[in-house]
């Protein structure tokens, strides 16, 4: 795809970028990758999205998109896309739902570098939204807060957080925290298999004060709003998710040609063929379906939630069988520690992230119910 206007720049751009992120020294494991953020913020990529004294529009977003595409197509590792994801959802969430005082003080965060973190999956619930037991309570002219989340992006080293929780009427509600605040305590990193720049852990919210000004959009209406932020997410998840084996192509394509077998170069065994033809089929195909859900969101056609669940299981299931099918082309080199297994790491990881493939495919089918229902009314 060749994007329109300005939108090839910015992705030219971000994916020059990518590369010099990707081709840098490595980064220590388990620690957030502070440098990346900081290249990220100085070549304006929040800038795109939180202007100066004015909400986002759809060409904002389809310029960030253009720069997520961009750097997710040269990058090699997803741990800084999953992070920038994270941060997208909470800007739209603000631009949709906040304060006027609310979108001053944090969307001039994100333009600064701070990050965030939004607490929904909890250690019995997952990302079962309905089954929240974080609990607000009313509590003189604000509430009280109390539970826990649990593998929260960001969680141990966030500057803010958006903190999803349910009322005892069962309504959902979204509160903003920063941290500091008496009662709200972060643990240490999660020990993962992949992604281990991306910071993950625990938050423990014990009679935290909430004050109304601190909730997002209406405290009745969490849910719907949830969805909103979320439903970015799962797309943008299936953008990245079809561009990370992108970088390994060439040199998969060089190994092939020069590793010998049997008496020819493997490049000319149709299994290996086969194997690079459907690496670069699962990576245009899941770009595209992401890019199209994206068109359907930003436009807020109907049919909008249940493409971008497809987006996402479409994403995470090729990324990982590409993870996979580029291992086996390099056989037991594949295998060693080194970029084709840590790619296969961090691919995996896509199985979980922004929701499992059970809950999106749960998700399709109700949309799908939910417009047969629409269609038959009308």
């Amino acid at each position: 795809m060749e994007w329109q206007g300005n939108g090839q720049s910015i992705y030219d751009r971000y994916k020059r970028l990518g590369i010099k992120l990707r081709t840098r020294d490595g980064i220590a494991p388990h620690q957030f990758d502070q440098d990346g953020w900081d290249a990220l913020r100085e070549e304006g990529l929040w800038e795109l999205i939180c202007p100066e004294g004015r909400k986002a529009d759809n060409s904002c977003w389809w310029q960030f998109t253009a720069a997520l595409d961009g750097l997710s197509s040269a990058i090699g590792s997803s741990g800084l896309l999953l992070s920038i994801i994270a941060q997208a959802g909470i800007v739209r969430g603000l631009d949709r739902w906040g304060s006027d005082a609310q979108r001053e003080k944090y969307l001039e965060a994100v333009r600064t570098g701070k990050l965030s973190a939004t607490g929904i999956a909890e250690p019995t619930t997952g990302t079962d939204v309905r089954d929240v037991h974080t609990l607000l309570t009313p509590f003189g002219n604000g509430y009280k807060l109390n539970g826990s989340k649990f593998n929260i992006a960001h969680a141990p080293v966030a500057d803010f957080f958006l903190i999803v929780c349910k009322q005892e009427t069962g309504a959902v509600s979204l509160v903003f925290l920063d941290r500091g605040t008496p009662g709200l305590v972060t643990g240490n990193y999660d020990l993962k298999l992949g992604n281990k720049n991306l910071p993950t852990g625990p938050i423990a919210l014990d009679d935290v004060y909430v004050s109304p000004e601190q909730i997002l959009g209406n405290v009745d209406r969490g849910l719907r709003q949830l969805i909103d932020i979320v439903t970015l997410g799962r797309v943008y998840y299936g953008l990245v998710a079809s561009n990370l084996l992108r970088p390994f192509l060439t040199s998969a394509i060089e190994y092939a040609e020069t590793r010998v077998s049997f008496g020819s170069p493997i490049i000319e065994h149709q299994h290996i063929q086969r194997r690079l033809t459907d690496i670069i089929t699962r990576i245009e195909r899941s770009r595209w379906t992401a890019l199209g859900a994206l068109g359907r969101l930003f436009s807020e056609h109907p049919q909008s939630l249940l493409d971008c669940s497809i987006a996402k299981v479409v994403g995470a299931d090729d990324v990982i069988s590409n993870g996979l099918e580029l291992m086996k082309l390099y056989g037991s080199l594949g295998y060693h520690i080194g970029p084709v297994s840590s790619v296969l790491q961090d691919a995996l990881g896509f199985a979980s992230v922004g929701g499992t493939e059970e809950m999106h495919r749960k998700n399709i089918m109700n949309q799908i119910l939910r417009l047969k229902k629409k269609t038959t009314n009308d």
